[in-house]
């Protein structure tokens, strides 16, 4: 069924229930269903009553695909902000807000988050904010993104001159752009201290002469109807990233999301008091070495490989491929297919291939 004809089908059902006679839940369902697949196989529905449909959910959200989004930021690029997540940091603040979430190792086993929001004007305060990693910004630069950090590795650095990065970095900015916590920066450092959101993000780039206008490039496409696989449960997922650092994900079949967990404890937004929630949990394996032969610094391969997608309760195994800094991700199915994905927010974890045999799922 095409996304016109299922809208239209959307409009006829409500129409049908607001002329239900007042009839309880549940009553007269032989006589919708009767209805409904007499809709589905009709013509009578003419394409401006469809178009109505399509023009009343509003905007879509380039990074999630929902409906209602802000119309002044179409043809605005998104933003991603570099956030700290070792036990200093807890509880974070804004990620429930973020469209996409990526989580990638970084030195001494610990993993850092990058938060991308498509709408540059509704991003609250979002922190702790913290370094750049240049395998970060192979990931934000092929969706076009803004980036935010405070300070950065020196491979980071090069690449935000080399590429031409445009950024919102701490360690550059007047006093005042970036919030500091004073509380939090007295019990567990100044480094874990600094917020910012996306007032103050948008004014250091219009300071900097920055053109945030431009396209969206979301790493996947969203289906048109719901994709499930009930055939491959995956209600329980683990996912490790080193001895001390791995995510976990529980699903609730009633919000049909995923509720994360950061290393076996909820993972607890600050300003929402609740779980982190995804409708799409992406898993990619790959290759992580030293950096130039560094004994901290990371080198994430983005040659390609295989991974998992995960969604609705059950799972499929992808392949994914990338290559150069500015390449988008490729991610396709089993056969061969490109991957759709379900319309939702999205949690994609990098880890590295000896991390394959702890990936667990129910089965």
């Amino acid at each position: 069924m095409t996304k016109r004809k299922w809208l239209a089908m959307c409009l006829a059902f409500s129409l049908l229930l607001l002329t239900a006679c007042g009839k309880p839940a549940g009553e007269g369902d032989e006589e919708t269903i009767s209805v409904i697949q007499k809709l589905e196989s009709s013509t009578s529905f003419s394409s401006e009553s469809a178009s109505q449909v399509e023009t009343d959910l509003g905007e879509i959200n380039p990074l999630t695909g929902e409906g209602g989004y802000n119309e002044e930021a179409v043809g605005k690029r998104p933003v991603a902000v570099m956030v700290n997540n070792i036990g200093q940091a807890l509880p974070q603040r804004g990620l429930a807000e973020a469209d996409i979430l990526y989580e990638v190792v970084v030195e001494g086993g610990i993993t850092r988050l990058m938060a991308v929001y498509a709408d540059p004007y509704d991003i609250p305060y979002v922190g702790p904010v913290r370094s750049a990693r240049h395998y970060y910004i192979s990931i934000a630069l092929p969706m076009n993104a803004l980036y935010v950090h405070f300070g950065g590795s020196p491979a980071a650095y090069q690449y935000i001159s080399q590429y031409g990065v445009d950024d919102v970095d701490g360690m550059y900015t007047q006093s005042g752009v970036f919030y500091q916590d004073m509380d939090r920066a007295a019990a567990v450092g100044r480094e874990h201290s600094f917020f910012i959101n996306g007032e103050s993000i948008l004014s250091v780039l219009e300071g900097k002469g920055v053109d945030i206008q431009g396209e969206t490039a979301a790493p996947f496409a969203f289906a048109e109807e719901e994709i499930s696989f009930e055939e491959k449960p995956a209600t329980e997922i683990f996912i490790r990233f080193s001895s001390g650092y791995n995510s976990g994900f529980t699903y609730d079949e009633e919000s049909k999301l995923y509720q994360k967990q950061r290393n076996g404890e909820d993972h607890i937004d600050g300003d929402t008091g609740e779980c982190l929630t995804y409708r799409n949990v992406i898993l990619l394996f790959t290759s992580v070495t030293s950096y130039n032969g560094e004994a901290e610094r990371r080198e994430v391969s983005f040659a390609g490989g295989d991974g998992y997608y995960m969604t609705d309760g059950g799972i499929v195994p992808i392949h994914w491929e990338k290559g150069g800094v500015t390449d988008p991700f490729t991610f396709t199915n089993a056969d061969g297919t490109s991957l759709e994905v379900n319309v939702g927010k999205s949690y994609i974890a990098l880890t590295d291939e000896s991390q394959r045999q702890y990936f667990t799922y129910n089965q």
